[in-house]
């Protein structure tokens, strides 16, 4: 129960520490440690209802992330991407709705690019973001926008559940939900009926 989040919260604050420490004095070695100890504590805050100590790893994860891209994209931006979706579900939690989307905008445009020159890597990363960023663009309102987002994820989850059905049906069935919920929201209760049944 909580008991042991706690106590795996405390584990994640020694290695952010820790990683600090090693990072201060080498870099290059141990900054990207860091930016996933940072990711990992940010989890472990979020799992306890520690909605700010969550948001503020988060913000150092990205921080460092972008850093290490800027000196090596290829080896960097999936992580970046990773980064910024775990930065727009902390900023939705807080109810900061503009910058969740802000964030969630960086992933998709960062996954896009990942995608177009890798798509057997990098389409699932891809979907995820998109149904974040339909995710993103309903809490402000912005229904066509959600739906767009949640139609993009849906396409691209039906092709890879084509292909892997065990690995991918899941994500497929989470997209379609999200467009049910987008075609409900703007008053097209059959289209949302059709996405419930598929």
């Amino acid at each position: 129960g909580v008991r042991n989040l706690g106590g795996v919260r405390e584990a994640s604050v020694r290695a952010v520490e820790i990683c600090e420490r090693l990072a201060a004095d080498h870099p290059v070695a141990f900054l990207p440690d860091l930016a996933l100890s940072l990711c990992s504590l940010g989890n472990r805050y979020s799992a306890l209802g520690k909605r700010q100590e969550a948001l503020e790893a988060s913000l150092r994860a990205v921080e460092i992330r972008e850093q290490l891209a800027a000196g090596d994209p290829g080896a960097f931006r999936p992580d970046l991407a990773m980064s910024l979706n775990n930065l727009g579900n902390r900023y939705s939690a807080l109810g900061k709705r503009q910058e969740a989307l802000e964030a969630a905008l960086r992933a998709v445009e960062i996954c896009e690019q990942l995608a177009a020159a890798d798509p057997g890597a990098f389409r699932p990363d891809l979907a995820g973001s998109l149904n974040n960023l339909g995710n993103c663009y309903s809490a402000l309102g912005k229904r066509q926008e959600a739906l767009e987002a949640s139609l993009r994820a849906v396409e691209i989850c039906e092709q890879l559940a084509a292909a892997d059905p065990g690995a991918f049906r899941p994500d497929l069935a989470m997209s379609l939900n999200n467009l049910g919920n987008r075609y409900s929201a703007l008053g097209k209760r059959q289209e949302a009926l059709e996405a419930s049944l598929r």
